[in-house]
């Protein structure tokens, strides 16, 4: 008898994991690997979220962060309808290149694989270096199908010069970057937006601060709106 009880809380157990792994399956089917090769020649990898829909963002992380770093923000958007693509810079992850100094063309590389998806909308996020690759992105070539900017604080880089670009630029006052963000800000076109917080969490790591819940909320509806 005793056997026979063991045996039952064995199968309940199983029974019960059993019901747990297609919600575990499914989180982890939320997005798909892909990959794009830039013009010289790099190797990128990225994570798509499908959103449903023509508007996409592509997300650009600092440097010590990486793609993954950005999934909490595309599982939000995708229950919006919004599709992301996040990146892994050259020499992070599985993304390779020749001169990993060049990381504006992973970012170019990009806006052409979601161009070729035919995304009618795109947007873009940065933060820190995946800031300033943004900008070095733009600086080089025009995309007019490119209508948002999101730059957490980003460390270098021209400042944007067209007008059919929304811009929201996110600082920390006691950033080191904080004077160069102004001044990219400064000589950005408009229409544009500068929000400053409290503090010196920098870029993504803001992400872990106090103002963390506002900054979500304030990305999110700017995307959206």
């Amino acid at each position: 008898m005793n056997c026979i009880n063991i045996n039952g809380s064995a199968t309940a157990i199983i029974l019960l994991l059993f019901m747990m792994l297609p919600t575990a399956m499914t989180a982890q089917n939320d997005f798909k690997i892909v990959h794009y090769t830039t013009t010289d020649r790099g190797k990128i990898e990225a994570a798509y979220f499908d959103g449903k829909s023509k508007q996409v963002v592509i997300f650009a992380h600092g440097g010590v962060f990486n793609k993954e770093s950005w999934y909490f923000l595309a599982e939000k958007l995708k229950a919006k309808g919004i599709s992301s693509l996040s990146i892994d810079f050259r020499g992070y992850g599985n993304s390779k290149a020749k001169d990993n100094d060049q990381k504006y063309l992973d970012v170019s590389g990009a806006i052409d694989y979601v161009s070729g998806m035919g995304m009618s909308d795109i947007y873009i996020v940065g933060g820190s270096m995946g800031g300033a690759a943004v900008l070095t992105a733009l600086d080089k070539k025009e995309h007019t199908n490119i209508m948002k900017v999101i730059l957490l604080a980003p460390a270098g880089g021209p400042a944007i010069k067209s007008t059919s670009i929304d811009k929201l630029f996110i600082v920390a006052r006691g950033d080191r970057f904080y004077n160069g963000v102004k001044e990219i800000e400064e000589k950005s076109s408009q229409p544009k937006i500068l929000k400053v917080y409290d503090g010196n969490a920098h870029a993504q790591h803001l992400f872990k601060s106090e103002h963390a819940d506002d900054l979500v909320d304030r990305m999110i509806e700017f995307l959206t709106q």
